[in-house]
């Protein structure tokens, strides 16, 4: 490690979290708050310390005085998404890390189209730690125990404990009980764990030829090289069967009704989250390293395609045209512009981020300080609708926060009842000033609207302002 800029920084433990080690800063420079102090040196304000792409990566290599290409390589998850991606998309995915726009990096990684996303807990195993104590003093987070379908150990053959993640705080791994893993968690696991330590980058051409050979073998291909989709969907969902209780993989058994495993080889092109190649992997080849030698078989033969053998028809991804990208740039809303593309509003959303077009998002969470000043919005009667204007977020967001206060509802009741009944007293006070012969008909008439509400709501007050109505006059009969 270089000499750090600052005054004193702790050396980095190879494998720990990025998060981790800025934990372990804060512990130890005897800084009062987390989120103002320690944070802050890096510029981190409202973002999430813990996130799986920090977006502070320069600024903290700059100031500690460890290599950025270091930091990547062993503090982040990074390695794990490089095997099924292209170069250009692992490139610009460090670019956007050492740019520090890391925002819509799920959406380009297809993370969000995948629906698997990391959750909100950091997860640890209490045998590692007592080994960290052990060999360095302090425990740390490990990064392949963050890992999107990881629940396990393979170390140590225990499960995984969570601890929810925290902005404002600077956490630790804790001891706790936890069971004991068994063989199928545990063989997840360690694929998992030798994928991330993997350096290729496959090639989708002989990714897909390795697939295919690896179905032959089993007897899931034809002849003509067309899936054997039911007994394969059956296979895999078999395989999962221990695994339904896990977040990770309740996504991928859902996906088997759906478009999953097909759409690995039909819509190769498409950005797959590894943990989808990893669980089919683990269903055909057994484990990472019968995979990876068939791979290393036939990237040496050369992927050649023989007359007999028809290759899948691949579906294109969609893209967006000229005139949707001139919308989005334009400053169109995102609703009009996936009307007029026909795709939903998501989906339009994903597509803009990977063309680096930048939209109108609002954020996700709303911070104590924003929700204080929306509270004291909300508390003199301003609508939900100006108050999601004035903030930039949605209305129902404001609507949420309402929900927390119910006191509120009555309170902004009365509010509106009150400025209304003073509207319309005004509105028929003046009229009448400005008209004080105008009969009861000819006052309807002018403020019709002014009246009906004061009639309906503060009948009292019209019946005392109103002028007394002319006297009826009664003609005498006349006599026969």
């Amino acid at each position: 490690m270089e000499t750090s800029h600052l005054s004193f920084f702790p050396a980095p433990v190879i494998g720990e979290t990025v998060y981790s080690w800025l934990s372990r800063y804060h512990l130890w420079s005897g800084h009062n708050s987390f989120r103002k102090h320690s944070l802050a040196i890096f510029g981190v304000n409202e973002q999430q310390a813990a996130a799986e792409f920090p977006c502070y990566l320069t600024q903290l290599s700059k100031l500690s005085g460890v290599d950025f290409d270091w930091i990547i390589q062993h503090m982040t998850d990074c390695q794990f998404y490089k095997p099924f991606v292209s170069k250009d998309i692992y490139q610009n995915t460090i670019n956007s890390l050492q740019s520090g726009d890391t925002g819509a990096l799920q959406s380009k990684l297809g993370m969000v189209a995948n629906r698997l996303t990391p959750g909100r807990q950091l997860w640890c195993c209490p045998a590692c730690i007592q080994q960290d104590v052990a060999k360095h003093g302090f425990p740390v987070w490990h990064v392949e125990h963050q890992i999107t379908g990881v629940i396990s150990c393979p170390i140590h053959h225990m499960m995984l404990s969570e601890i929810r993640k925290i902005r404002s705080r600077a956490t630790f791994p804790e001891s706790t009980e936890t069971n004991y893993s068994n063989e199928m968690s545990d063989n997840y696991s360690q694929l998992i764990n030798d994928e991330l330590y993997s350096k290729e980058i496959f090639s989708s051409a002989s990714l897909l030829l390795t697939y295919q050979q690896g179905l032959k073998r089993i007897g899931l291909l034809t002849d003509h090289n067309q899936l054997r989709l039911k007994l394969l969907k059956s296979l895999l969902g078999e395989n999962l069967v221990d695994m339904k209780g896990f977040v990770g993989y309740q996504q991928i058994i859902h996906a088997l009704e759906h478009q999953y495993p097909e759409c690995l080889f039909y819509r190769s092109t498409a950005l797959h989250h590894p943990l989808k190649h990893l669980v089919f992997i683990h269903a055909i080849f057994g484990n990472w390293h019968v995979f990876k030698e068939l791979y290393l078989n036939i990237e040496k033969a050369g992927v050649q395609e023989s007359s007999t053998n028809r290759e899948p028809t691949q579906r294109t991804n969609i893209q967006l045209n000229k005139r949707a990208k001139a919308a989005l740039k334009a400053g169109d809303s995102l609703r009009s512009v996936s009307h007029v593309m026909g795709i939903s509003v998501s989906t339009m959303k994903i597509l803009a981020q990977q063309e680096g077009i930048r939209v109108d998002t609002r954020p996700y969470k709303i911070f104590l300080r924003t929700e204080r000043a929306i509270w004291r919005k909300l508390f003199v009667g301003i609508s939900c609708s100006d108050i999601a204007s004035s903030f930039d977020i949605s209305t129902g967001a404001v609507e949420q926060i309402l929900r927390k206060h119910q006191y509120l509802k009555a309170l902004r009741k009365n509010i509106w009842f009150y400025q209304n009944q003073k509207k319309h007293r005004n509105e028929l006070s003046h009229h009448l000033l400005l008209n004080p012969s105008h009969s009861l008909k000819k006052i309807r008439k002018c403020c019709g609207g002014a009246y009906i509400w004061l009639y309906r709501h503060d009948k009292q007050w019209l019946i005392i302002t109103l002028p007394a109505k002319a006297k009826r006059i009664y003609w005498p009969r006349k006599k026969k």
